[in-house]
Order: structure tokens, then sequence, then C-alpha cells
């Protein structure tokens, strides 16, 4: 490979096995750096979307946390409003 340029190209026939291996290896790893680049942009990528899935589902659960509590509440507050009517219609009775 010495002595190859593009003006002198050399006969690859001259060329020692490990001329040519090395030659292969550098072929290779020319056609594998794009595909290193997209594979660590697609890491990336889905990385940015699982955070943004987990900031979704974390807003998700803080709602449903607060509309839970406003259930329990009213909940708590419709308890206390058939204990009061039971209340009067105990006394209306006894009224009777």
């Amino acid at each position: 490979m010495k002595g190859d340029t593009p003006i002198n190209l050399t006969n690859i026939s001259e060329w020692s096995d490990d001329d040519v291996e090395a030659h292969l290896h550098n072929i290779r790893e020319r056609r594998m750096r794009p595909v290193k680049v997209y594979e660590e942009m697609s890491i990336l990528r889905a990385a940015a979307k699982r955070e943004g899935l987990e900031e979704v589902l974390k807003k998700q659960l803080e709602m449903f946390v607060k509309e839970s509590e406003r259930a329990d509440k009213a909940i708590s507050n419709l308890e206390k409003r058939s204990t009061r009517l039971r209340a009067l219609r105990l006394e209306l009775d006894i009224m009777l």
C-alpha cells in the first residue's frame, strides 16, 4: 500500500496479505462509521422519548392522586350528608 496515491496507484496483486487485510479493515471501518452514528442517534432518540413518556406518566400520576383525593373528600362529604339525613328522619319518626 505504500506509494498508493490517486495519481500513482499500486497494483493490488502486488500487495502483501497484511496490506490487503489492512485495506479491507479500513474499508469496513469507513463503512461502519455511519452505522455507529445512526445507532448512537437511535439510542439518544429512544432515551429522549422515554424521558418524555416518563414525564407524561409522572404528570398523569400526580393528577390521579389529586383527583383521588377530591373523590375521597366527596365520598366523605356524602357519608356525612347521609348520616345527617338519617338523623333527621329519625327525629321526624320520633316526633310522629
